[in-house]
């Protein structure tokens, strides 16, 4: 067993079999969502987040190994490496660590003190460094290295303070105590740049900035880096120098005659080679930490924005608002499929286009059975729904039929509809028909709309564009992948982009899945999908058990349940004499699982999947999460008034607070310390109490209307 797996095993909490195990079968092709469903009696029961943990952590510690090596080899080779430096290297458990070990010694060929030793000072260095003796005289000692280059003891001297600064700079005591000091003690500080040009006051906050490092919260370290980047602010660090040079004269302290060298060199290499680095070193450290906080919190919110609940069952008039242009109009059945376009000015103040908008609607709502009317939350948002609020409550008066109405985040819409994918799909349809079908689709099924869209453009996380990108990418990626095979996919309905994301299946595979369909209609059973070209045994593996076919005849291919498991789900079957076609779920739910998997001989996991499979054989787990709650009594900002309590869904957490929206254009900032349950409670990040998607209940406490911003606290019922 690999030393790399152990210290998986050990930084996760896990057994080294469990670590084995998943690597063996990640190395065989397995998936991540394959082997999180149906390989848990060799994992341990590991879900998605750990398996794909175990990864990551495997691959960094291999890379973390092989450069520890690479940079003992190359002190070596310098006759650098001492034993307190190999220690210390093999300690460390980041690669940035090792690198801020490195550091010091990663000197170009011609450096000052490369130049002094060059010159035979190298003895002279060590004499002052370390002589102990009442009667040691630097300058006798000087005189003996006079020569053509070095004419007075003096010059000799000069020269070997560089070499000393050097030494002291790379004494691994010294750099841990600076960092130490300028992490726990130090302040960071930023100021406007002169000249910088800021025209919107994106950075006002940090013109004349102080905060303690040790306090700075991630958020802060983006903006300040940000800002930096930008050139429109300067960021450093102060610290108490007089402190660090005191203790670095006790440090270095061994002879009154020489104490005075000493400290010109200490000063010199805090100047000069250690400030300045370890202030970077400590820069790259806050900002590493902030990006990889950043990076989690983007992909929790695009989880969860994916799992949204989907509509099942209801045809939607999708409304994309707009005041001079005209709403868009796109009507969609059941499936979301786009039945036809229009357009209404229900916004332009003239009293004709008015009347004519309300013929719009009479048309859409009466000839299609409009179950519910969508609205995006973009710009004109608000007056639309008044105008569409007050034609359903006269229409409710006349027709006996309800049709209700909700406002949807239109964030991404016209990303997609001026997208490659979009045009493929509707070609014959402007940009705004599109966001409008988008608007209305993500309403119905979010996951099948918001995985065409680049996550970026979603609009949760924050500072998504500074971290980096590849990262960031892989991330949203697993994510997306979680998602799609965790709700799984109806086989005959599902488009090509989902398709792509179901375990096994790549891209071209999904387009011939798409090509076999069209060729031949819709698969019967789960075993017709190895005629597709191109999907083999082992895409078959991995993919079948994440896709659906509601109206087979075999009754497992709706299920979760695998055909590599259908022998064992009949085998349960007929021990519990179950009727297919008239499930008792209670007799199922009430059955002593640990005692039926002794008696069949079938391993907990398996048979967990067969039950559950068999109690809900068609179960959506969004169908547990609630969508947003209309509020018709806040239609503008004059609706709402401090002390009011309203209910609110979460659209985006950061690591400061998080957004709600209620209805208005203007989304209410909940503040972290306006979270809490109880007073005394401490919450480290909004995520340990909420998530988007969530509905809460918030009592609004301030309301700028000058900003538009309105902030609120949440009321936990």
């Amino acid at each position: 067993m690999s030393t790399s797996v152990e210290n998986v095993a050990k930084k996760l909490n896990l057994k080294s079999e469990q670590v084995e195990a998943t690597l063996a079968l990640l190395n065989e092709g397995a998936t991540i969502p394959f082997i999180s469903r149906y390989r848990k009696n060799a994992t341990g029961g590991l879900d998605e987040d750990m398996i794909a943990k175990i990864n990551e952590f495997y691959v960094y510690d291999v890379e973390l190994t092989k450069r520890k090596e690479y940079v003992m080899q190359i002190l070596q080779e310098k006759g650098l490496l001492t034993e307190e430096i190999k220690v210390k290297i093999n300690a460390a458990d980041t690669k940035q660590a090792v690198e801020n070990i490195y550091e010091p010694f990663k000197i170009g060929k011609k450096t000052k003190a490369s130049e002094a030793i060059a010159l035979g000072l190298s003895p002279l260095a060590e004499a002052i460094m370390n002589n102990t003796s009442d009667s040691f005289n630097m300058y006798a000692e000087a005189r003996k290295y006079l020569s053509d280059k070095l004419k007075t003891e003096d010059e000799v001297l000069e020269q070997t303070k560089f070499i000393i600064a050097q030494n002291i700079s790379q004494d691994i005591r010294v750099r841990e105590y600076i960092k130490h000091q300028l992490v726990n003690f130090g302040t960071i500080e930023t100021k406007l740049k002169k000249n910088a040009d800021d025209e919107k006051q994106v950075f006002a906050q940090y013109y004349d900035y102080k905060e303690r490092v040790n306090k700075i919260p991630n958020h802060r370290v983006l903006a300040t880096s940000r800002g930096e980047d930008k050139k429109i602010l300067s960021y450093d660090i102060s610290y108490n120098e007089k402190k660090i040079i005191y203790d670095l004269n006790q440090m270095f302290f061994k002879n009154k005659r020489t104490a005075k060298i000493i400290q010109e060199c200490i000063v010199d290499a805090l100047d000069r080679l250690l400030i300045p680095s370890i202030v970077r070193e400590i820069k790259n450290d806050l900002f590493s930490r902030a990006e990889s906080d950043a990076i989690k919190v983007f992909a929790s919110n695009l989880e969860q924005m994916l799992l949204g609940p989907a509509t099942k069952n209801k045809r939607v008039l999708a409304i994309d608002p707009a005041y001079v242009n005209g709403c868009k109009l796109a009507m969609l059945d059941e499936n979301g499929n786009f039945l036809e376009k229009g357009i209404m000015f229900p916004n332009s103040h003239d009293k004709e286009k008015f009347t004519e908008a309300i013929n719009v609607l009479v048309h859409f709502t009466s000839k299609y059975k409009v179950d519910i009317i969508v609205i995006g939350n973009g710009t004109a948002s608000r007056e639309t729904e008044i105008f569409v609020s007050k034609f359903l409550e006269k229409r409710k008066q006349h027709i006996n039929q309800e049709i209700k109405y909700a406002i949807v985040s239109e964030v991404g819409a016209s990303v997609y509809s001026a997208s490659k994918l979009a045009q493929e799909e509707f070609p014959d349809l402007h940009v705004e028909y599109r966001s409008a079908i988008n608007i209305g689709r993500r309403f119905q099924d979010p996951l099948n709309e918001l995985i065409k869209i680049d996550p970026k453009s979603i609009g949760v996380g924050q500072y998504q564009h500074d971290v980096n990108q590849k990262e960031l990418n892989q991330q949203l990626s697993y994510k997306i992948d979680k998602v799609v095979n965790m709700v799984g996919v109806d086989l005959n309905s599902a488009t090509k982009v989902i398709l792509s994301y179901i375990s096994g299946l790549s891209n071209s595979i999904a387009e011939n899945i798409i090509a076999y369909r069209d060729e031949n209609g819709a698969f019967k059973d789960r075993t017709e999908l190895k005629k597709v070209k191109g999907l083999g045994p082992k895409a078959y593996e991995q993919s079948v058990g994440f896709l659906r076919i509601h109206d087979s005849k075999n009754f497992y291919d709706k299920t979760n349940i695998h055909p590599e498991s259908y022998k064992l789900a009949d085998k349960v079957v007929k021990y519990l004499k179950i009727d297919l076609n008239d499930i008792d779920k209670e007799k199922l739910q009430n059955l002593n699982r640990k005692e039926l998997s002794e008696e069949l001989n079938i391993n907990q996991y398996d048979l967990d999947i067969i039950l559950d499979s068999l109690i809900a054989p068609e179960k959506d787990i969004r169908d547990e999460k609630a969508g947003f709650i209309v509020s018709d009594k806040v239609l503008t900002i004059d609706d709402i008034q401090a002390g009011q309590e309203i209910i609110g869904q979460i659209q985006n957490v950061t690591d400061f607070g998080a957004f709600a929206f209620i209805g208005l254009k203007q989304n209410v900032l909940i503040h972290i310390k306006n979270m809490k349950k109880f007073d005394n409670q401490y919450i480290k990040h909004p995520l340990e109490v909420l998530n988007v998607g969530d509905n809460v209940t918030i009592k609004i406490i301030d309301i700028d209307k000058e900003r538009d911003r309105i902030q609120g606290k949440i009321v936990w019922k």
